[in-house]
């Protein structure tokens, strides 16, 4: 039955991207449950919000190590199979943290996790261009949002709730089966085109490898549109990544919030995808039509949000503005994703999600470690403001930047 709405549109029913979205459904729970079990272990070994916020380091150092090679792997590598086996090694990788009270160890093992994780961001961002067509990858992309809108709904508050009554260990078990049922799940996604209608690189030997990358950095440099699509992205997360740095010592050292209420706090945040996935939805056509035009409208907002949280002291308060701030920020999310795999060619799109991860990550480690240094000198509130006039100010800048590429 169609909708009436003229921006609203539907993807076709294809089963083997409806097993995908389920599949996905289920490895973010397992992320959602091991991201406040791990956060509850480091705090209840050092006592620190900042210590537990070193967890966001993670990403960012593993993904300047890995992210092109990572890109590389997916273009050569069936992205179906390459999933599947990522997610049953997190399944027995998760359980080492049972027991394990070594701040020393458990830092290595996250950086593990976030190793697996870099790796498994091209096979999975691929597997909607592969299983949708040009038209639904906007849609499918708010979809697999939205996925991870339920999983942050209920895994946090979940997780919260079995810290405080069965202990951390559980919750490490629970995410061990997760990630193990979605990696057997993975495998039984079927092709929407056959696999031999697709143009891979060669798969060769090692040499052959680094050279995928270097064209990849070529076909990177010589593709504007996919290179401004990179910038915003990666002045983005860079600011978001500092925010997050912030909320850890806001939440914990200023607020003094419980595993359980942080568990509800990282629902509502991270739930605000499936609200995303909505919206996103039903105004795919007017947001493809409207474009960057929306997206920074909405980063506008988002610096707003982040400067209120400079004088707001009440969680009744913070709370529907973390929900908004998460809303608006996936909806941007998304439409950039839509964009990258759009406008980039299907045999290049592993390594140009690697080297958009490289950037991001490059712009996460120097936000995260310069907001850590700014927090031994000044409060955690004036991370807030400092952060919303610089997002105002790139904002300006990118609008005056398409402007000017207009007029050429």
């Amino acid at each position: 039955m169609k909708s009436k709405n003229p921006y609203f549109t539907w993807p076709k029913v294809y089963n083997p991207f409806q097993i995908f979205v389920i599949s996905q459904i289920i490895a973010y729970c397992g992320e959602a449950f091991s991201f406040i079990a791990i956060t509850a272990l480091v705090i209840k070994i050092t006592g620190s919000g900042m210590m537990a916020g070193f967890r966001l380091l993670c990403v960012p150092i593993t993904g300047l190590f890995l992210s092109a090679a990572a890109g590389t792997l997916g273009d050569r590598i069936n992205e179906k199979y390459l999933l599947a086996f990522l997610l049953i090694i997190k399944s027995f990788l998760v359980l080492l943290f049972i027991a394990n009270y070594n701040l020393f160890g458990i830092y290595i093992l996250m950086f593990c996790m976030a190793a697996l994780d870099i790796i498994i961001i091209p096979p999975r961002l691929k597997m909607v261009p592969r299983l949708l067509p040009h038209e639904d990858i906007m849609v499918g992309n708010s979809l697999l949002t939205g996925a991870m809108g339920v999983s942050y709904i209920l895994g946090p508050i979940l997780s919260g709730f079995i810290i405080d009554r069965r202990g951390i260990d559980q919750v490490f078990i629970i995410t061990g089966f997760f990630y193990l049922l979605a990696g057997i799940l993975t495998l039984f996604i079927g092709n929407r085109e056959p696999l031999l209608a697709r143009s891979l690189p060669k798969r060769g030997p090692v040499n052959n490898f680094f050279s995928d990358i270097k064209k990849g950095l070529r076909y990177f440099l010589a593709e504007p549109p996919i290179r401004n699509i990179t910038l915003v992205n990666m002045a983005t997360n860079l600011l978001v990544a500092s925010i997050n740095v912030a909320f850890y010592a806001f939440a914990f050292d200023v607020l003094k919030i419980s595993n359980s209420l942080w568990g509800i706090m990282m629902s509502l945040f991270y739930g605000a995808n499936l609200a995303s996935m909505s919206i996103s939805i039903y105004f795919n056509r007017q947001i493809r039509k409207s474009g960057w035009l929306c997206v920074f409208a909405m980063l506008v907002v988002v610096a707003a949000i982040w400067a209120s949280y400079n004088f707001l002291s009440s969680l009744f308060l913070i709370m529907p503005f973390q929900f908004l701030e998460g809303l608006l920020l996936a909806i941007v999310t998304i439409f950039i994703n839509s964009q990258l795999q759009s406008v980039t060619r299907k045999d290049y799109l592993g390594r140009i999600i690697g080297i958009n991860n490289i950037l991001n990550d490059l712009g996460k480690l120097f936000s995260i470690i310069a907001t850590y240094f700014f927090l031994r000198f000044y409060p955690v509130r004036t991370v807030f403001l400092v952060n919303c006039i610089c997002l105002l100010l790139c904002t300006l800048l990118f609008v005056w930047q398409r402007r000017k590429n207009r007029r050429r």
